[in-house]
Formats: C-alpha cells, structure tokens, sequence
C-alpha cells in the first residue's frame, strides 16, 4: 500500500508533464484520470526494471562475473525509464489504432445516412440505421443514439462526440452537420460534401502511400538482399586474409538479426498503410 501510495504521489507531480495525456486517455476510451494512469505506469515499469535487474546482479555475483553484475546495476534506471515512457504511449497508439478503424468505415456510414435522408428518413432514424454494421464509426454513433434517448438534444450529443472523438475526419463531418441542423439548411448536401471529401481525403492518402514505397522498398532491397550478400562476401575475404575464424554461430547470429530486421521492416510499413475500406 504504502508503495502504490508513492507512485501515486509521483504520478500527480508528474502529470504537469503530459499536458496532453488528460485527452489522450479520453479518447483512447479509457476510464483513469491522468495522475492514476501515471502511477500505473511507473508501477509497471517498477515490476519490469527490478526484477530483470537483480536477475542479472544475482547471476553476476554466482558466475563471479562483474560485468554482468555491473550490466544489472545499470539496467534498472535504464529499463525503468524506458518501460514507464513506453507504457506512457500506450493511450496514443490506441488513439491512433481507433482513429485509423474509424476512418476506414466513415464514408460509407455517412453514404448510408445520405441516401436514407434523401428517401425521405429522419436523420435520428438514419443515425440508428448505422449503429450496426459500420465498426468504430457504428460504436460512437451508438453513444450519439444513446445521449439522444436519455433526452440529450441531438445538437449536443453530436457535439459530446465530436469533443471525445480523436478523428480529424470525423469531427470536422459532424461539425458541418452540426452546423446545418442548428441553422436550418438541408442536411442532404452537407452530407454529400462532406462524403466527397472525405473519399478524396482517402484517395490522397493513397496516393500518398504509394510514393512513400518506392523509397521504402529501395532500402528493404538493400537492407536484405544487397548488404548481407555483400558484407558477408567481405567477411569471409577479410577472414582469409587476416586468418580470424568465422564460425557457425556467428553466422546463425547474423541470420537471426536480419530476420528480426525485416519483422521490424514489415511492421513498420504495415503501420505507414492507411486503413481504407474496399
């Protein structure tokens, strides 16, 4: 108790410093204020830190190895600061996870309230009509839906979600629907814009990513086909003229790396893709 007490205590001294982690933890739907999140977050850093440090300090002292005792002293500020900046990022990349699904299926949902309003549908009905089918985006009009029917006037549960919602495409759709209910004007062409530009939003991204391949695929060439080719022709050159003995395991250790590499590559231009629906 009294350890969670600390941490707690840090984590308000603490909050001063992520201005931004107050709206991130909104977005990222999850319920803890900043200081409690922070707290959490030096907690597991703590439990990650100390005991793979006295690991190793333990391992040290037994194989009489100073370096590996020296390894552990120094591992457990170093662990510990990267595991709590770690943990702290954990509220943004699940922004960015659900802005990226929201986007995917926005259009469509919003296409689908367009041709019910044009059949003549009220735009409560519609709204209702997409809260099933279309995923993230169906989830935040469920909570507009849900606002409404606890006698929340639309306006305001359309603005409630447009606050608590990381999109930038979503807020500034509902903003122009917000904007034609509270002035009056037809809610069928803001709607249609509003698709149009979001679709052709989509498209630049698209376009986008197709240029930022070229280059990617250049260093992938170079990183997993070019340079192990050549530096390990190299080694086995310099090895013969200089009589030092490549063995097997660095051989398998090299292979090892590249592998980890290009896992990491591929992760990294699967994050770069946008999440477009087709």
């Amino acid at each position: 108790m009294r350890l969670d007490s600390f941490f707690l205590s840090l984590g308000q001294k603490l909050e001063k410093f992520f201005p931004k982690l107050s709206r991130q933890l909104k977005t990222a739907k999850m319920d803890e204020s900043p200081e409690e999140y922070l707290s959490k977050c030096l907690k597991r850093a703590f439990k990650l830190s100390v005991p793979s440090g006295v690991s190793l300090i333990a391992a040290g002292v037994i194989t009489s190895a100073r370096s590996t005792t020296r390894l552990g002293v120094a591992s457990i500020p170093v662990l510990f600061v990267m595991g709590f900046l770690t943990f702290e990022k954990l509220p943004q990349i699940r922004t960015n996870r659900r802005t990226r699904k929201l986007e995917k299926d926005l259009p469509y949902a919003l296409r689908d309230v367009l041709i019910e309003i044009k059949s003549g549908i009220p735009l409560y009905n519609a709204l209702n009509t997409v809260s099933e089918g279309y995923g993230e985006a169906s989830k935040e009009i469920q909570l507009i839906i849900k606002d409404i029917d606890g006698g929340k006037p639309m306006v305001d549960a359309i603005e409630d979600s447009i606050v608590r919602n990381p999109s930038e495409q979503y807020r500034r759709a509902m903003w122009q629907l917000n904007n034609s209910l509270k002035s009056g004007t037809d809610i069928s062409i803001t709607l249609e814009s509003v698709v149009d530009s979001i679709i052709e939003d989509q498209k630049l991204m698209i376009k986008k990513y197709g240029k930022e391949l070229n280059p990617y695929i250049l260093v992938y060439l170079l990183m997993a086909v070019v340079g192990p080719s050549l530096g390990i022709t190299m080694l086995i050159v310099m090895s013969s003229f200089t009589g030092i003995a490549v063995d097997r395991n660095f051989y398998l250790a090299i292979l090892g790396l590249l592998i980890i590499m290009q896992i990491m590559f591929l992760n990294l231009i699967k994050t770069r893709r946008p999440e477009i629906k087709t």
